[in-house]
């Protein structure tokens, strides 16, 4: 145990290292290269910011693969479909891909995966237990939920990414889960470690983003290891650990269905917004604390500790009411979708300098 600890500070310490470096790298030398997010009115940033602390994960972890005599946890399949999501991130970064497109990707990688593990389940088990069912590992039936599973869980991922610290902190969060559940030293130092450094130069102030690529590429790989971490075990778990981004995503479907606008548009429905504006934007680096402190909660059903129900129900029951309540404030009379100005006008809108 002295041993496996030893090498997992090791492999944190290496891979912040690491990571910073590269982050720093990125920042100064492909971000000007068009790697930029521009300030819009849903956003809280006033000056254009680098997209590329996904980029900089991105490199460490082939660094990882390519280097270290490690076990890899997924298979070759699955890390080029890790990889492809990757890809498609740091396109859509730097050049804004229309959203179908990246839909269709997206769900042709979900569908490969749950073709590529459909078997794998079925070798385990000879049941599924999810929601209350007992299902056959039959490709008939896991192939849909797992491509549905797959494609859903990295556009999640995606979504929560709008505030400083929120969507890094809560990777983190899962991988401590997930560490925990299947076991991923060091292969989950080197990430770990990374993920702690490129925070580091994102909260509370922000120097990068995660962007796209870090966004897609981790909640591709979240979703792969969580199902070999928990379908077989309990594939309840699936919903417990990733609680907090289904019911982020739940609220804005709602609000955008009770709007009659198109799932697609861009507004502020999710709780950081919420919960910004609420607080204040001179408090808003406390929400991404709040919302990681309430999404931590139902993942403890995943731990073995007393009492780790009844506190993982009292998170998911706080959760919920908050979506309420958030989802009240966006339908009522007079709450507007904010609406989008051209790019021109917000950098104007960003520049100290520029009199209105």
């Amino acid at each position: 145990m002295p041993v496996l600890l030893d090498s997992t500070l090791l492999a944190i310490a290496i891979g912040a290292l690491v990571a910073f470096a590269l982050a720093l790298i990125c920042i100064r030398w492909v971000a000007p290269l068009g790697w930029t997010d521009h300030p819009d009115p849903r956003k809280h940033h006033r000056t254009p910011t680098p997209r590329t602390a996904g980029l900089a994960l991105w490199l460490l972890l082939l660094g990882v693969l390519a280097f270290a005599h490690i076990p890899h946890f997924l298979n070759r399949g699955e890390w080029v479909a890790v990889h492809v999501m990757a890809l498609m991130g740091l396109l859509d970064d730097r050049l804004d891909l229309p959203s179908r497109p990246k839909a269709i990707v997206g769900l042709l990688v979900a569908l490969f995966l749950a073709v590529e593990m459909g078997p794998e389940l079925a070798q385990f088990t000879h049941e599924l237990h999810f929601l209350g069912l007992a299902l056959p590992p039959h490709p008939i039936v896991t192939i849909p939920l797992l491509t549905l599973w797959f494609w859903s869980i990295p556009q999640a991922f995606n979504l929560i990414d709008g505030l400083n610290g929120l969507s890094m902190g809560f990777s983190l969060l899962v991988l401590s889960v997930l560490g925990l559940a299947i076991g991923m030293a060091p292969m989950g130092g080197y990430l770990a470690g990374g993920m702690v450094a490129v925070l580091a130069l994102n909260y509370p102030k922000a120097r990068h983003f995660l962007g796209d690529c870090g966004s897609l590429m981790l909640g591709t790989l979240f979703a792969v290891l969580s199902v070999k971490a928990f379908a077989v075990s309990n594939a309840n778990l699936l919903l417990w650990v990733f609680a907090y981004p289904a019911v982020d995503v739940a609220l804005v479907v709602a609000v955008r269905k009770w709007k009659q606008m198109p799932l697609g548009t861009a507004d502020r429905s999710h709780l950081h917004h919420y919960l910004v504006d609420q607080l204040g934007a001179h408090r808003a680096w406390l929400v991404p604390l709040i919302l990681l402190g309430l999404a931590l909660l139902p993942m403890t059903r995943a731990l073995d500790f007393p009492d780790h129900k009844i506190t993982s129900l009292v998170g998911l029951a706080a959760l919920v009411f908050l979506a309420l309540r958030a989802f009240q404030d966006r339908v009522a009379p007079g709450a507007a979708v904010v609406p989008l100005r051209p790019l021109k006008e917000l950098e104007q809108a960003s520049d100290p300098n520029q009199v209105a």
